[in-house]
């Protein structure tokens, strides 16, 4: 277990996505134009026309394998959280459509049906993901 401090709120960035645009995509562009290099994104809400995510499968070797899912039709989007580490975005996704629910690491390619609202929290602590041996970033204070 590792346990740091990632610095200070600095500041609250909003996004606000329309029809047809795309989730991830977005985010990482308000991330580079905004020049967060660390951060949290604490929350995100609306709904999909399409949506695109990962999920690992475990297997007898490292590193694992990713199952890539995509779904199509009226989804909506439960909760968007993660964690900003040099500029980089590790996001999970939760929705539902219909009576089911799912999730996973969101990809590119979740195109928004209506509207799509993330905010982002920039932090004032530095932090990056640092490759193993099992094949996988793990979070590091630097």
């Amino acid at each position: 277990m590792r346990c740091f401090s990632g610095g200070n709120v600095k500041r609250s960035i909003i996004v606000a996505l329309d029809t047809g645009e795309d989730l991830l995509e977005s985010i990482e562009s308000v991330i580079e134009v905004e020049g967060i290099q660390n951060g949290v994104v604490v929350s995100g809400v609306g709904s999909l026309s399409k949506a695109r995510y990962h999920i690992v499968e475990p297997g007898d070797e490292k590193p694992w394998k990713d199952r890539f899912i995509e779904k199509v039709g009226t989804i909506e989007i439960k909760s968007i959280s993660g964690i900003i580490a040099s500029g980089e975005a590790h996001l999970h996704i939760s929705m539902s459509q219909a009576d089911e629910g799912f999730g996973g690491h969101l990809e590119p390619g979740c195109k928004v049906l209506t509207l799509a609202e993330i905010v982002i929290l920039e932090l004032s602590g530095k932090m990056e993901r640092i490759v193993g041996e099992e094949g996988f970033g793990r979070l590091q204070s630097v």
